[in-house]
Order: C-alpha cells, then structure tokens, then sequence
C-alpha cells in the first residue's frame, strides 16, 4: 500500500541530494542535525530525516525543502548511495511486496 518515491540523484563527494517526485515539506525548508533533532516533531520530513538516521550513523545531517533532500555525509559514501535511495523510495510504502 502507497506508492514508490521517484527520484533525481546528485552526489557531491560527502553530499548527495535526492530530487523526488513529490513534496515533503514547505518552501522555508528545515535541517536535521541527529536523531534527537528530528524526533522533536511529527512533520512528514522529519520523519523521513529520523528513519534515514536510523539506517545509517554516517550523516552528518538532513536538509529537506520541498521536494529536495539533501543528505550530508561525514565521509564520502561512494556507491552506498542505492541503499539511502531505497529508504526514501519506501518511505511511502506500508505494505512492501513479498519477495519469491
């Protein structure tokens, strides 16, 4: 149930900034500097902030505007990119499908 998140990505050395197919939140924008930080509210972009770190212990922080989230490492992840696209593209999804 839900739908897949579409997505554009850009990698900078340490920052890598994922274009989506929709919005998260408004145009002000906000920065998620841990854990702590982006469990302080129920918004839907802090949301995906504390579920990305959560998965990994490498960010640095999360700035999310609109339908940008910018992800800053504290080193260079390389091609470990495809996994951090996979947590947003299923930030969406409550029933993911079974594999066979």
């Amino acid at each position: 149930m839900g739908q897949k998140i579409e997505m554009k990505i850009t990698k900078f050395n340490k920052n890598v900034i994922f274009d989506l197919n929709r919005s998260l939140s408004g145009q002000d924008g906000v920065t998620y500097y841990n854990i702590a930080h982006a469990s302080l509210t129920n918004e839907v972009s802090a949301q995906l902030a504390l579920k990305l770190f959560q998965f990994s212990n490498e960010i640095d922080n999360i700035f999310i505007q609109s339908n940008v989230v910018t992800v800053n490492f504290i080193s260079n992840i390389g091609t470990a990119v495809s996994e951090y696209e996979k947590q947003i593209e299923e930030f969406f999804l409550y029933y993911k499908d079974e594999e066979e």
